[in-house]
C-alpha cells in the first residue's frame, strides 16, 4: 500500500500512526500513572492508592504495558538493521494484541469480582481497550508499519 511521503521517516520506514501511538500509550497507562505519581512526590502515594487500590493491579498493569514500552523504544531503533530488533518489531502487532487481550480479560475479571458494579472509569477503560484492540487487529496501516523492513546497506 502506498502512503504519503510524510508517512515515512528519514530511513524510509513507515512511521507509526497517531492511533498506533495512542495504542502504545494506552497499553502503557500503568507506567504513565506510575511516572506521574513519582513526579508528584508528596501526593504520589495517594494517586496510586486512588487509581490502583491493590498494588498487584499496578504491577499487572505494568507487566501488560511493558511490551508497549519496549515497542515505543524500538520505533527509534529499528533502522539499525539488528536481527533481534527486527524480529521483535515484526512480531510487535501480535505482542500488542496479546497484551490488549490480557488487559481486557483482566478488566472483565475485575468486573466479575465487583459483581458487575458499574463504574465510569472501568466502563471507559474497557471500551477503549476493546476499541483499540480491534483497531490493532484490523488496521492495514498497523500491519504495514510492523511489516516494514529497513533498507539493506
Amino acid at each position: 500500500m502506498n502512503y504519503m511521503i510524510e508517512a515515512y521517516d528519514k530511513h524510509g520506514l513507515l512511521k507509526p500512526s497517531k492511533m498506533l501511538w495512542l495504542c502504545f500509550f494506552f497499553s502503557a497507562k500503568a507506567w504513565v500513572i506510575f511516572a506521574m505519581a513519582g513526579a508528584s512526590r508528596q501526593q504520589g502515594a495517594q494517586v496510586l492508592e486512588i487509581l490502583y487500590p491493590l498494588p498487584e493491579n499496578l504491577y499487572l498493569g505494568m507487566g501488560i504495558g511493558l511490551p508497549a514500552m519496549v515497542l515505543m523504544w524500538l520505533t527509534g531503533q529499528r533502522h539499525k538493521n539488528n536481527k533481534l530488533i527486527n524480529y521483535v518489531w515484526h512480531h510487535g502487532r501480535k505482542i500488542l494484541l496479546v497484551a490488549y487481550t490480557t488487559d481486557c480479560a483482566l478488566q472483565v475479571y475485575q468486573l466479575i469480582l465487583s459483581h458487575g458494579e458499574f463504574s465510569w472509569a472501568r466502563a471507559i477503560s474497557l471500551l477503549l481497550t476493546t476499541w483499540l484492540g480491534i483497531y490493532l487487529f484490523r488496521s492495514s496501516r498497523v500491519k504495514n508499519t510492523f511489516a516494514d523492513k529497513p533498507l539493506e546497506r
